[in-house]
């Protein structure tokens, strides 16, 4: 049906030039290859302006011809119109309203265009331009009369989901859009949140439901009911809706809850087999530990193809079990926890102690000793020997409760990077170059002064009393924020990765 309407404007510009005197048939000669060149080639930013012409011009160049009858020539353009805003519609990017509804762009252009046509053609007396402006007015009048009147405000409704959602963590969910109007919409949607993504930005004739797909990585600061964002427009694209939606209501659990919880539970399971001294005995992990080794660890209960001589008759009389003794081999199993306290706010807070406890379990489940060293900008607060899984977990959620909060130390120029001055220094010692001779004294200096600056800070002392309980090869996990205590630990770190230990760093910065 739209094909037979973009017919008939060239088939009557062709019957114009055959028909009308001159110089009206050499004009709608010209018009007449205009109009097949748009016919054969479909560009949908011209429709509307094309089709406007079009609504002009023909009952013009008929003028000569059929002077009283020519306006009715126009009638049939009113469809070709309609079918232009309704392709203009899907291609239209659409501005943020300010409002709850307002006109859009076209159609303030094409009200302006044709009142104004129509004003100019009454004051000059031209009454088959005036008649075809008034059409043109009275056409788009009543399609917006007819879409303020179908669509209701808001347009769209959503169907809420409610979840609960670990901190940090991503889930993908599905929430139902509903369509509140007659006719269908083109919506795009925008995230108030960098974390609320959703699948798809844009739909294009809505069915009444439309399944809206959502990502979502909460923080422990956001809100419980993000927003989004819908820019909605009619088929014909002449009013612009905006509202605001609320997806989904979130219940965001705090990771250190959540890591506290975890070791209450550790701590809860492996409480009947402290007898026994230690976790060892929990039937969870029972049998994940070392079987050879010269260092007595620890105890547990007896399982076969366990040696006789590692039998531990004092707790086996005292208990009614077989308990035998736990080795493992030195320092080769050994790992060292060190803990900065000190955080900038409340989300680096939750991340600190989530991986702090985290840490610690798992190092409990595989049977590892740990020791703990923790600091906040001020003083060392915890140094402790390699601890056993049970008193492990319990001097985590202790030493979780010790978090501060520091005004965030403001920077103008970058940190110094230890690795890469070291590097410089191995370098420009091989030459015997002037230049290169000063810049190794300068370097050499500033190694100096971040070496002086950093020997009486807490991570430095910290991580020097606790290896002294822990020998190389150990594995240091550094749960840092790397405030305060950036320079310290980039020295600290080099140094003990040199002397045979492997480093593993948590970096909760936001």
């Amino acid at each position: 049906m739209r094909g037979i309407f973009r017919v008939y404007p060239v088939i009557s510009l062709l019957a114009a030039t055959i028909f009308s005197p001159l110089p009206q048939s050499a004009i709608a000669l010209g018009l007449f290859m205009l109009g097949l060149y748009f016919l054969l080639r479909v560009l949908p930013r011209w429709e509307i302006p094309v089709a406007i012409a079009y609504l002009f011009v023909i009952p013009l160049l008929f003028q000569p011809v059929l002077p009283v009858f020519s306006p009715l020539l126009a009638v049939p353009i009113l469809p070709l119109i309609s079918c232009a805003f309704k392709e203009n519609a899907l291609n239209l990017s659409i501005s943020p309203p300010t409002r709850q509804r307002e006109l859009t762009l076209t159609s303030k252009s094409v009200l302006s265009a044709a009142g104004a046509t129509t004003v100019v053609s009454i004051l000059l007396g031209n009454w088959t331009l005036a008649i075809s402006g008034g059409m043109a007015l009275l056409l788009v009048t009543g399609i917006l009369l007819y879409v303020f009147k179908h669509s209701p405000l808001p347009p769209v409704e959503v169907d809420q989901k409610e979840i609960r959602l670990l901190a940090g963590n991503t889930t993908r969910l599905e929430v139902t859009l509903i369509r509140k109007t007659s006719f269908t919409l083109h919506i795009s949607l925008n995230s108030s949140y960098s974390w609320v993504r959703p699948a798809r930005q844009e739909f294009f004739s809505i069915p009444e439901k439309v399944g809206l797909h959502l990502t979502l990585t909460p923080s422990l600061s956001g809100p419980s009911q993000p927003q989004l964002d819908i820019f909605s427009t009619d088929p014909w694209g002449l009013f612009q809706m905006r509202q605001v939606i609320k997806p989904v209501n979130l219940y965001v659990i705090p990771r250190a809850r959540y890591a506290e919880w975890l070791a209450r539970k550790y701590l809860e399971e492996t409480a009947s087999q402290a007898g026994a001294r230690s976790a060892t005995f929990s039937p969870v992990i029972s049998g994940m530990s070392p079987r050879g080794g010269v260092e007595y660890y620890d105890s547990r209960f007896y399982q076969p193809g366990d040696k006789l001589k590692d039998i531990d008759w004092k707790h086996t009389m005292k208990l009614g079990n077989i308990i035998v003794k736990e080795y493992l081999e030195e320092a080769r199993h050994m790992a060292i926890i060190a803990a900065n306290l000190a955080v900038a706010n409340i989300e680096e807070a939750d991340k600190l102690v989530y991986n702090l406890i985290v840490s610690a379990l798992t190092l409990a489940g595989a049977i590892i000793p740990a020791a703990i060293a923790a600091y906040d900008h001020e003083k060392v607060l915890a140094v402790t020997p390699p601890l056993d899984s049970r008193d492990l977990v319990k001097e985590a959620l202790k030493l979780g409760q010790e978090v501060v909060l520091i005004t965030p130390l403001k920077r103008y120029i970058q940190p110094p990077d230890i690795r890469q001055l070291n590097i410089s220094l191995r370098q420009l010692r091989g030459t015997s170059l002037e230049a290169a001779r000063k810049l190794r004294e300068i370097l050499q200096i500033e190694r100096k002064a971040i070496e002086e600056g950093v020997k009486e800070h807490p991570a430095k002392v910290a991580l020097s009393r606790v290896t002294a309980h822990a020998l190389p090869p150990a594995t240091i996990t550094v749960i840092s924020s790397w405030n305060h205590d950036n320079e310290a630990l980039s020295l600290t770190l080099e140094e003990l990765k040199r002397r045979g230990y492997n480093t593993t760093v948590l970096e909760i910065r936001n």
